[in-house]
């Protein structure tokens, strides 16, 4: 698949079976990743992978997140989501969490070394599509999560950007609607 038909077929899918990508692939789709825009080459990326009985462990961490956002906020934690905590990264059999790692840099500020990992996002999305993988870029309050973030590692300023689901996109999966154009959002500047 070309770069345009890539940028055209990603779309957001909700629920995605095995097989989700080989080491192999893996290493296709994160070489580009990394190909994203990066002022002053500070690479403030990083990829984490969650597979297999990992993946599945990791459902405790989230639920450990919640269970200690509820304790923090004195709310009682509502059964329903319990549950549904540990089951949530079941709805694809690859989760890669993405890292903005602060680099420190008297010339290039935080908000653009964020911005370089969003690219690189976009770029693991569109790699995935191109090798015919459906992704879906979560965030939601588990990014800022006291519990998650240590479990991922992440010092003081860095910033979960996104918790990528990966993996195929069921046959009988409804197709979504086409992406709508570009007409709207462009406007051509003039002095006069």
């Amino acid at each position: 698949m070309d770069a345009l038909e890539a940028l055209h077929a990603r779309r957001s899918s909700g629920k995605l079976i095995a097989p989700a990508p080989t080491r192999e692939q893996l290493a296709v789709i994160f070489d580009a990743a990394v190909a994203a825009p990066d002022h002053g080459k500070l690479r403030p990326w990083r990829f984490v992978v969650l597979d297999g009985v990992d993946k599945d462990a990791f459902g405790e961490v989230l639920l450990a997140g919640y269970l200690a956002a509820c304790a923090e906020q004195g709310t009682e934690p509502d059964p329903a989501r319990t549950a549904k905590e540990r089951t949530k990264l079941g709805r694809a059999p690859m989760v890669i969490a993405v890292v903005a790692e602060r680099r420190e840099s008297a010339k290039i500020p935080w908000t653009e070394q964020r911005d370089a990992v969003a690219a690189a996002t976009q770029n693991l999305l569109l790699a995935c599509t191109a090798l015919e993988f459906g992704t879906m870029w979560r965030t939601g309050d588990v990014v800022e999560n006291p519990t998650i973030r240590q479990h991922l590692g992440l010092k003081e300023h860095d910033e979960i950007v996104a918790f990528v689901y990966v993996g195929s996109i069921p046959a009988d999966a409804p197709m979504p609607q086409p992406k709508a154009t570009s007409a709207d959002s462009v406007s051509w500047w003039s002095p006069t």
